[in-house]
């Protein structure tokens, strides 16, 4: 084999496992996850324009469990929530955007900024929504990603939601 035809062999073998890690690196690691929450404060007043309309500010915190793939120090997390609510009680309409606080076992934290909606009838309804990582400290640091989540109520101060999402950490 020519040294010409080598160096364009070697350069061609570079060039595809070049590309290779490149893919690998932009492509986030993708996940499944439950928090089970429960509701630690709650405020609420009424806005008066609508039967039922209130503005409300409410926390929660909950357990993390992941349900395939992930971070694998995320299991057992503790996630704490707060957001901002704009809904009607008497008609189960709801929009609400808030941050959330994952914290690992060694105390290393995630930030996300989320934001959703309730959709289907009253009493059935569920929360769905958005979420993107803001931040992170220790082995998050520098975190990106984000994705969906649909919450469910199960009692008036209980509720769980399933996340769907992807996240990239820096090498």
């Amino acid at each position: 084999m020519s040294r010409f035809k080598l160096f364009g062999f070697i350069a061609l073998i570079t060039l595809a496992f070049g590309i290779a890690l490149v893919g690998d690196a932009l492509a986030g690691e993708k996940y499944k996850s439950r928090t089970a929450y429960y509701n630690t404060k709650w405020e609420q007043i009424e806005v008066g324009d609508q039967e039922g309309h209130v503005l409300a500010v409410g926390e929660g915190v909950g357990i993390v469990t992941l349900l395939e793939d992930g971070i694998p120090t995320t299991d057992g997390a503790v996630e704490r929530t707060a957001g901002l609510y704009d809904l009607n009680l008497k008609t189960g309409t709801l929009s609400a955007r808030g941050y959330s606080t994952v914290t690992d076992r060694d105390g290393d934290k995630t930030f996300s900024v989320w934001e959703g909606k309730m959709v289907g009838q009253p009493g059935k309804a569920r929360g769905e929504g958005t979420f993107k990582y803001v931040g992170g400290t220790g082995k998050y640091q520098g975190i990106k990603g984000g994705g969906t989540w649909v919450s469910h109520r199960i009692t008036p101060t209980q509720r769980y939601s399933d996340v769907q999402g992807e996240y990239e950490l820096p090498q």
